[in-house]
């Protein structure tokens, strides 16, 4: 009886956690750069100490959660700051919590004319921080496609662009960011991928799927939940045949 009880609500606990993920995909499905993510699971079953094979319980959890990183249809805008990466890889971004990583190519300028994200993070190139300075408060802003920045046709800098060679290690930060979580995992440089001014990547959410995914969650937990209420109605008749 307690053994049901454990799976029971590791079932619950479980679909649960995977509608938060599915509920987090399509509120992003017009995310850009967004990449949805999907759950991992581990099931335990456990044995008796006779040899006999008979199965004790049965238990699943959420091991981890990976991130798809498929790419997505790149969207013309004509905003001289909005990049799109076609190919692997990342913008590179700094934060106060160091380098991050992001798909989201749509970019603004601060006060300080540096390029940055909408959340004010600047955008790094390879010579660090990139500043739009021009001869006037409205810069004529060109990106070629390796990367590289002109401003009123003066060369500036080019924009920095990594990848990894193991993507399992690169987690989400949040605000649409990554974070690589291995030290040993270091950045490499891409060496197909290019630039597109003018365009940003759209979301890889695939709504129909989503959907899919959410009503198959649903009826799993409605189901768990039903098995739940079985089970507390069969060890309240024990609790009452043992009071006889």
């Amino acid at each position: 009886m307690l053994n049901g009880l454990f799976s029971n609500f590791s079932g619950k606990f479980v679909n649960s956690r995977r509608m938060e993920i599915i509920s987090n995909n399509i509120a992003n499905v017009s995310t850009p750069g967004f990449k949805s993510s999907r759950p991992v699971f581990n099931a335990f079953t456990g044995e008796d100490e006779s040899g006999n094979e008979m199965l004790l319980n049965t238990s699943v959890s959420m091991y981890d959660s990976y991130v798809n990183f498929s790419a997505a249809p790149l969207l013309e805008t004509g905003s001289k700051l909005d990049f799109a990466i076609e190919g692997v890889g990342f913008f590179t971004v700094m934060t106060p919590d160091g380098p991050m990583y992001t798909r989201n190519g749509k970019f603004t300028l601060n006060q300080d004319k540096k390029l940055v994200t909408t959340e004010g993070y600047p955008v790094m190139g390879r010579g660090g921080e990139i500043e739009v300075g021009g001869k006037d408060g409205n810069p004529d802003i060109s990106v070629e496609s390796d990367g590289s920045v002109f401003v009123d046709r003066a060369f500036v800098d080019v924009i920095k662009i990594v990848d990894f060679a193991d993507k399992k290690y690169i987690r989400n930060y949040g605000k649409n960011l990554y974070m690589n979580t291995r030290e040993g995992s270091g950045e490499i440089i891409p060496e197909n991928s290019t630039i597109r001014q003018g365009y940003y990547e759209a979301s890889n959410v695939d709504i129909m799927r989503e959907m899919i995914e959410m009503i198959h969650t649903v009826r799993a937990y409605e189901a768990y939940t039903k098995i739940g209420e079985s089970l507390d109605d069969v060890l309240g008749k024990l609790i009452d045949v043992s009071r006889l």
